[in-house]
């Protein structure tokens, strides 16, 4: 494993960025990343941050932070494992950089540069000072494919321009939320026929440890698309894991595509803007058949659709669903 350091210099709301620009056949050309490099034999990880921080900015640091380890596993490239630094209590006059271009951004107009994915989970804990961590950032090509923090894998989502188009690149399920970006769901309408052929939907209660409308009834099964993952097999793994349900994709049935919006539902800024598709399922269900999921669904109920409509209408019952959608599938029933 290479051994490497990067380094953040912070002045007030800035971070100094650089664009490495200067060298053909850089890794890290036309990306905006901090400064640093590979150490030296003998050095430590501090020593070499100082280094490089002096060869590259021109800068004297006199207080390193280290915020983390990252390693860095690659289909392309030899892997890497990278010491994380901060540096506030610098002198010195900023020099040219032969990398690239040194600029000072605002913290918050960063993550709009072309960054590396996998830079975005880690900048968002420098930004909102978490404390020490250990990451493994894991790509394919230049595509973030697998992010392990502490131990703990983090669900990662392509993200989207506001007109549907594809942005470009891939972040991890917090940052999408911190920012507000737009990302794609899957709404799963499970309908039945009682004797007298009027339509029932099934809902689930949503478990009460969720962070969001806990206690809730809620569509019958929902759920963010992963990376990389199609939306009939985002569809269908959410059917599974939620409900049990093993379901083909021809049993899948797409009503439509809405935008929804939920903005600070629960404080802490938390921004949803989500392209949700939503899908009609018909086939036959047996209750006991059901394996709820746990962590996501303390319970199920089937309700009248007419029934379901006036409740939701009228909030008359503890729910989190949206009449608009109940009124996009209405025609299909």
């Amino acid at each position: 494993m290479i051994k490497c350091t990067l380094c953040y210099l912070e002045s007030g709301s800035r971070y100094l960025m650089l664009l490495r620009n200067k060298k053909e056949g850089d890794i890290n050309r036309g990306k905006w990343i901090g400064v640093g490099g590979k150490l030296e034999p003998g050095e430590t990880p501090e020593q070499c941050a100082l280094r490089e921080i002096r060869e590259e900015t021109g800068m004297t640091v006199r207080d390193l932070t280290l915020r983390g380890v990252v390693t860095f596993l690659s289909d392309v490239w030899d892997g890497e494992v990278m010491y994380l630094y901060t540096a506030r209590d610098f002198k010195g006059q900023l020099t040219e950089c032969s990398e690239g271009e040194l600029h000072w951004i605002d913290k918050q107009d960063v993550f709009d540069l072309p960054l590396w994915d996998g830079d975005r989970v880690f900048l968002k804990k420098l930004l909102t000072d978490a404390p020490y961590f250990e990451m493994t950032l894991e790509y394919r090509g230049d595509r973030l494919h697998k992010c392990v923090t502490d131990g703990q894998e983090t669900e990662l989502m392509d993200v989207y321009n506001e007109d549907g188009s594809p942005a470009g690149y891939v972040a991890d399920r917090d940052f999408v939320h911190w920012r507000g970006l737009w990302h794609v769901t899957a709404h799963i309408w499970i309908v039945r026929y009682d004797s007298e052929g009027k339509p029932q939907l099934l809902l689930q209660l949503r478990a009460k440890t969720k962070r969001l409308y806990p206690g809730c009834y809620d569509i019958s099964s929902a759920g963010h698309i992963a990376a990389g993952e199609s939306m009939t097999v985002g569809a269908l793994r959410e059917l599974e894991e939620e409900l049990g349900i093993p379901a083909q994709p021809d049993a899948l049935e797409l009503v439509g595509i809405r935008q929804c919006f939920y903005d600070d539902d629960i404080g802490e800024g938390y921004h949803d803007k989500e392209y949700c598709h939503v899908f009609l399922y018909r086939g036959k269900i047996e209750d006991k058949s059901l394996r709820l999921q746990p962590s996501e669904v303390d319970g199920v109920m089937w309700m009248d659709f007419s029934d379901l409509l006036g409740g939701v209408r009228h909030d008359t019952f503890r729910h989190c669903i949206e009449l608009p959608e109940l009124e996009m599938i209405a025609p299909l029933l």
